[in-house]
């Protein structure tokens, strides 16, 4: 591994593409975005800025976005639902979906790859912190596979008497 494994890019990769989606959508847009408004984008809105992922991804979180349960998104909801998203980390499928935009970085390929090895508390999402672990706990292995411990044996326990004085 050349760099350290961090998942602060893949979280702020993913938090980015929601709220520059949610900017592009709610151009426009007074009070938040409906659930309408994001499946069917008004004629106002530059579609070449959206990206299909995310705007899936809003419309299948819809109601766990919409915190107040109004039936609209608003900047408030967004700026919560990220919020819990960067505590509680991301999911398998948040990552294959939130931050695998085209290709895949290897940081991302990394993190996939070792997604239950990395996911120490078992609940299915990892974290920034468990993340940076899992890439520090990779780079002390690789240490010790390059460099292993030296362990002495058939050590003498030879005294020469001359050198102790009574």
């Amino acid at each position: 591994m050349s760099t350290r494994l961090n998942g602060q890019g893949l979280m702020a990769q993913a938090i980015y593409g929601l709220t520059n989606n949610f900017a592009v959508l709610s151009a426009g847009a007074s009070g938040g975005l409906t659930l309408d408004q994001i499946i069917n984008p008004s004629d106002e809105v530059n579609k070449n800025n959206l990206n299909a992922s995310f705007q899936s991804y809003l419309t299948q979180n819809f109601s766990s976005i919409d915190s107040d349960g109004d039936g609209k998104i608003s900047a408030t909801d967004l700026q919560q639902y990220t919020n819990q998203l960067s505590q509680k980390g991301l999911s398998y499928q948040e990552l294959m979906q939130l931050c695998y935009s085209g290709s895949a970085s290897s940081q991302l390929e990394e993190v996939l790859a070792h997604f239950s090895e990395i996911d120490k508390n078992g609940d299915g999402r990892v974290t920034n912190a468990e993340i940076a672990g899992y890439g520090v706990d990779t780079e002390i292995e690789e240490m010790e596979e390059e460099h292993p411990k030296f362990q002495a044996t058939n050590i003498s326990n030879y005294v020469d008497n001359d050198d102790i004085s009574s």
